[in-house]
C-alpha cells in the first residue's frame, strides 16, 4: 500500500480536467498541424521555435529588444532565433530610420509570402476546430481565450510598471 492518499483515479481525473494541460495539448495539436501546413505550402525549412520571431514581428519592422520582450525571452535567445530565420531568408536586418545605431528586423518578400501562407494555414486549422465543436462554441472559445490573454497581459504590464 502506498504511503500517500493519492489514487490513480484521482490522478486521471486531475489530468483530464486540468486547464493547463488542455491548453498545452491543443497548442501542440495546432503547432503540429501548422507545421504540416507550412510544409505543404513550401516552407519545410521552418521550425516551431521560429514562431517566436514571426508572430511578434511588425510589418514595419521591430527592434530585437522589442521582439524579445513580446516573446518573453532574453535578447540573446531572440537574437539566435532571428539569426536562424534570417539565414532562411524570411527576415533581414536593416538600419532603424529613427536611430542609425539600431537595427530593425523586418520581413523579406519570402517572409511576407510565409505570413500569407500562415493566414491560410491558420484559417484551415480554425475551420477544422469549428467542425469539431461547432461555430458557436468556437467563437465563444476564441472570445474567452482572447479575453483571458488580454487580462493576463494587462495584469503583467501593471506589475512591470509597479516594480
Amino acid at each position: 500500500m502506498s504511503r500517500h492518499k493519492l489514487r490513480q483515479e484521482d490522478l486521471e481525473h486531475y489530468r483530464k480536467h486540468n486547464l493547463g494541460q488542455s491548453l498545452i495539448e491543443v497548442a501542440r495539436h495546432f503547432q503540429r498541424h501548422a507545421m504540416e501546413g507550412f510544409i505543404a505550402e513550401g516552407h519545410a525549412d521552418l521550425q516551431t521555435s521560429h514562431q517566436a520571431v514571426l508572430t511578434h514581428l511588425s510589418l514595419s519592422g521591430s527592434r530585437l529588444t522589442d521582439l524579445a520582450k513580446r516573446a518573453a525571452m532574453t535578447k540573446q535567445a531572440m537574437g539566435q532565433l532571428v539569426d536562424e530565420v534570417e539565414a532562411l531568408g524570411y527576415v533581414e536586418r536593416v538600419p532603424d530610420p529613427t536611430d542609425r545605431r539600431a537595427k530593425l528586423v523586418r520581413f523579406t518578400d519570402k517572409g511576407c509570402e510565409l505570413m500569407k501562407a500562415g493566414t491560410k494555414v491558420g484559417t484551415s486549422i480554425h475551420q477544422h476546430y469549428t467542425r469539431i465543436i461547432g461555430e458557436r462554441k468556437m467563437e465563444r472559445l476564441r472570445a474567452l481565450l482572447g479575453e483571458l490573454y488580454e487580462r493576463i497581459r494587462a495584469e503583467e504590464s501593471g506589475r512591470a510598471t509597479r516594480k
